[in-house]
C-alpha cells in the first residue's frame, strides 16, 4: 500500500475520532445541562470556606474579594493568605477586614501557592466545603448558592465552575474566550461519562473532610489543581465518589496580554498535567472497580495520544494543504470548517451571555477553528519545550511549587 494512501486513511481516521468526540460531546453535555435546571435550592445549609491564596496581586484582589462577600448565599467564610507578597496586597487585605467581618486574612512568609492553601485548609478553615479561588478571578452572585446544591449529593467529592474570560481588549484575548467557551461547553460530558480528571483551580470545591483525609495539597507541582484532583481520584476512585462539573457556577479570570506570556502560562500547565499523570500513573490501565474504566482505560490513555497527534499536528496540517491545492479540493477544509462552525454555535446560543457578546461570538463561529488554531500552535510548542523536559517530568526531579504569574 502506498505511502500516501496509508497518511490518507490515517487522516481520515483521526478526523472521524474528531467529529464523533465533537458531537458525542454536545450531546452528553446538553443533557447535564438540563440536569442543572432541575436542580432546586440546597437542601444542606452547607458551610463555605472560601480560599484565596494571593502573591502581588494588588490590582485584582478587591474586586476578588468583594465578589464572595456580595455573595446571594449566607453561610459562608472568606480566608486570603498572603504568601509573602511584596507590593500592597497584604496591606489592602487588612483594610477589607477591617470593614468585613466575614474575611479573615492570614500573613505568611512566600511559600507557593499550594502551601498557601493547605495554610487556610488545616488551620483556619470553618466550613464542610472549600471552594479555592484565584486572587485574580471572581464569582457571579449566586456561585455559593448553586455549588452548594451539587454537595446535597454526600457521593459528590469535588466539583470545578464553568470559569469565563472577562472582556477582551486585543485578539489573543478574544481567542482565550473563544477556548474557554468551547472548551468547557464539553466538560459536562467528561462528569457524566466518568473521565473528569481535572478540577480547575479556578472556583474548584472539595469536601473538607476528604482533603485532609488525603493530606491536602501536595507541595511539589506548578499546577497544584491538577496533580490534587488526581490524588483525590487516586485515593477515592471516581466510580461511587463523583468529581465533576457545575456549569451553572459561574467564575471569571482576566485573559493573557500577549504570546509570550500565554506560551509561558501554557507551557506551566502542560507540564504540570504531564507531572501529575506519571506520578500517578497507577491509574492509567487500572483494573479496580473504583475506578471508572471509561477513565482509566479511555481518557487518561487518551492523553498521550493527543499529545502524540498533536506532535505530528503540522505534518499532517502541511500533507493536507498539499492534497487541498493539487487537486483543487476544499472538501475535506471546508468538512473541519463546518464542524468547528456547528460546534460554536450550539455553544453559543445555549450559554448564559449578554445579548452584545453573543452576537460578536456569534459573528466569530465559522471562524472558531482557525481562531482555535492560534491556541493549537502554542499547545505545539508548549509539548516541544516539556519532551526536551520530559526525562525530568518523569522521575519528578523539580519539585517546584512556587508562584509563576503571567500579565494580565
Amino acid at each position: 500500500m502506498k505511502l500516501s494512501v496509508i497518511i490518507a486513511l490515517v487522516i481520515l481516521a483521526l478526523s472521524i475520532l474528531a467529529v464523533s468526540r465533537i458531537l458525542v460531546g454536545l450531546i452528553v453535555a446538553n443533557c447535564h445541562q438540563l440536569n442543572s435546571l432541575d436542580r432546586q435550592a440546597p437542601l444542606n445549609n452547607h458551610r463555605f470556606s472560601v480560599v484565596i491564596p494571593a502573591f502581588n496581586e494588588e490590582k485584582l484582589i478587591v474586586r476578588t474579594i468583594v465578589s464572595v462577600l456580595r455573595q446571594n448565599y449566607s453561610n459562608f467564610e472568606v480566608i486570603a493568605v498572603d504568601d509573602g507578597s511584596t507590593d500592597k496586597t497584604g496591606a489592602i487585605l487588612d483594610r477589607l477586614a477591617q470593614k468585613y467581618p466575614k474575611l479573615q486574612v492570614v500573613h505568611q512568609a512566600n511559600q507557593g501557592k499550594s502551601t498557601a492553601i493547605n495554610t487556610a485548609v488545616r488551620n483556619w478553615a470553618t466550613g464542610d466545603l472549600v471552594m479555592v479561588l484565584d486572587a485574580d478571578s471572581y464569582l457571579n452572585k449566586d456561585a455559593l448558592t448553586k455549588m452548594a446544591r451539587r454537595f446535597d449529593d454526600p457521593n459528590v467529592i469535588g466539583m470545578s465552575a464553568n470559569v469565563r474570560i472577562t472582556q477582551p481588549h486585543n485578539f489573543l484575548e478574544w481567542v482565550q474566550k473563544v477556548e474557554y467557551l468551547l472548551g468547557y461547553r464539553l466538560k459536562g460530558a467528561e462528569e457524566i461519562l466518568g473521565i473528569e480528571y481535572i478540577i480547575g483551580g479556578i472556583g474548584s470545591t472539595f469536601r473538607r473532610k476528604a482533603m485532609l483525609e488525603v493530606g491536602i495539597y501536595d507541595t511539589d507541582s506548578i499546577t497544584e489543581d491538577i496533580d490534587f484532583t488526581m490524588k483525590m481520584i487516586t485515593h477515592f476512585g471516581n466510580r461511587k465518589k463523583q468529581f465533576g462539573y457545575a456549569d451553572d457556577v459561574i467564575a471569571y479570570t482576566p485573559p493573557v496580554k500577549n504570546f509570550r506570556q500565554l506560551l509561558k502560562q501554557r507551557y506551566r500547565w502542560k507540564h504540570g498535567r504531564f507531572k501529575a499523570l506519571f506520578k500517578h500513573r497507577q491509574v492509567i490501565f487500572n483494573w479496580n472497580r473504583k475506578y471508572t474504566k471509561s477513565l482509566t482505560f479511555w481518557k487518561l490513555p487518551k492523553v498521550f495520544f493527543e499529545e502524540l497527534i498533536m506532535l505530528i499536528d503540522p505534518l499532517l496540517m502541511l500533507w493536507i494543504m498539499g492534497i487541498v491545492l493539487h487537486y483543487a479540493d476544499f472538501a475535506t477544509v471546508i468538512s473541519i470548517l463546518g464542524l468547528y462552525y456547528i460546534f460554536a454555535i450550539a455553544t453559543f446560543i445555549t450559554e448564559d451571555l449578554k445579548l452584545k457578546e453573543r452576537i460578536k461570538l456569534m459573528l466569530t463561529a465559522p471562524f472558531a477553528y482557525l481562531v482555535l488554531y492560534v491556541i493549537n500552535i502554542i499547545d505545539w510548542l508548549s509539548l516541544v519545550r516539556c519532551l526536551i523536559h520530559m526525562k525530568r517530568i518523569i522521575t519528578n526531579a523539580d519539585k517546584t511549587a512556587k508562584w509563576l504569574p503571567v500579565d494580565r
